[in-house]
């Protein structure tokens, strides 16, 4: 037995086309207020954005897009509408605190430090760990004179996007007048921000301020997360040619079984027991220089003491090419010294080799050695020096003397080792 139901009755049937004219109102709208988004985030004329702001009015990033074009033109009557813009579209989506961080810009570059402010706290209550809006309040805050919370915002900012160490500094340095005691109290003891500030004053060649701070930091950091700024205070120090107080730092930043081999008025690594870098060694390690000739190795079987030497092999025709070896060594200044070594030679050559001892600062030649012989079981050689009344380091390297002949070969073996200075 087969039943049919009438279900299409007049009353169903106008509740369907009512329930899909209010599909198509809602698709409308929805499709005009995309359209509009997707144009404001993409135009770049104001035309085009307020087309966008009236076609969707309730949406917010219609109305920023529009206040962002109308604050390039910078025309009076544009920045006003701009910051309208700013002030719709925050009120339009007040959770967001992209808007509040971008008003309180706004009011700020117009000069509105209290409009500022409150913008500014509404994004710091949405975003309270954002380093944006955490510098940009403490700009305002700095502003309308309240110095102590400024810097508090400002330190968190640091603390959380190192970008903002530097600009803190200047800050401070700027608020301070250049005063160092007033400037740390401003940034506090934070190891990173004073760390920081150590190397900005070097770049400022307040070298001696720059010490003080980077001496006051916890050891044990130096050596970890703030080696780094030990490092670009070194390189400062060295083109300063403040060879001590570079020592000093290099001493900082090394673990201390590492940093006692690295000594006032000692030779580093003399007996060449330790590995010689090739790559990126200290100043006060010994330098070899990139090239060919001569051939520069160590030697496991002729050796003065230890374990092992230096050896350097040349084979060239004519004598010109050179590498070098050298040393830097930190000094007190007017002082007599006595620079050693002991070689060995095997070599078929008329030019002449030797070691001298220059000032670091100017390449003054302090002292030399004797020549070293051709043909020597190992022997001992010694040079006296005095240090000037501002020499600060000196430089022990390996010299040839010209010859008097254009074409000078020079073959055979010279090996190094115990060099010291006493």
């Amino acid at each position: 037995m087969n039943e049919s139901f009438k279900l299409e009755t007049a009353p169903r049937r106008a509740i369907l086309l009512g329930a899909v004219f209010v599909c198509l109102v809602a698709a409308f709208f929805f499709i005009k207020w995309c359209l509009a988004n997707s144009i404001a985030v993409q135009s770049q004329f104001i035309e085009v954005a307020e087309l966008s702001a009236r076609l969707a009015p309730n949406d917010p990033q219609s109305h920023y897009a529009l206040a962002v074009l109308n604050e390039k033109t910078f025309l009076p009557e544009d920045l006003q509408k701009s910051l309208l813009g700013f002030e719709q579209a925050a009120a339009l989506a007040p959770y967001d605190f992209r808007l509040w961080l971008a008003l309180g810009k706004a009011r700020e570059r117009r000069g509105d430090t209290a409009g500022a402010e409150f913008a500014l706290r509404k994004a710091l209550a949405l975003a309270p760990n954002y380093a944006d809006v955490q510098w940009t309040l403490g700009n305002a805050l700095l502003r309308g004179g309240k110095t102590g919370e400024a810097f508090g915002e400002m330190r968190r900012a640091a603390a959380s996007d190192a970008a903002y160490g530097n600009q803190l500094i200047i800050t401070a340095l700027q608020i301070s007048g250049g005063d160092i005691k007033s400037v740390r109290q401003h940034i506090s003891d934070a190891p990173n921000l004073n760390s920081t500030l150590a190397v900005f004053l070097a770049k400022g060649k307040r070298l001696d301020e720059a010490l003080e701070v980077w001496n006051a930091l916890p050891s044990e950091e130096k050596k970890t997360v703030l080696k780094p700024d030990g490092e670009t205070l070194f390189k400062h120090l060295l083109d300063e040619k403040k060879y001590r107080d570079a020592l000093q730092i290099q001493q900082s930043i090394m673990e201390q079984s590492e940093a006692e081999n690295f000594t006032t008025g000692k030779i580093f690594n003399g007996g060449f027991e330790i590995e010689v870098k090739r790559e990126k060694a200290s100043i006060f390690d010994w330098q070899i220089a990139d090239g060919a000739q001569p051939q520069i190795g160590f030697d496991d079987k002729e050796k003065h003491a230890g374990n092992r030497s230096l050896v350097i092999i040349f084979n060239s025709v004519n004598g010109r090419d050179f590498r070098a070896v050298s040393q830097t060594v930190v000094v007190e200044a007017r002082k007599k010294y006595v620079f050693e070594l002991f070689y060995k030679s095997d070599l078929k050559t008329v030019a002449t080799l030797r070691w001298e001892i220059v000032d670091a600062a100017d390449g003054k030649v302090l002292g030399a050695t004797n020549v070293i012989l051709n043909n020597a079981d190992w022997t001992n050689l010694k040079a006296e020096f005095v240090t000037l009344e501002n020499t600060q380091a000196v430089v022990l390297r390996l010299a040839r003397e010209p010859c008097k002949s254009i074409v000078c070969p020079i073959s055979g073996k010279v090996w190094f080792d115990d060099f010291a200075i006493n």
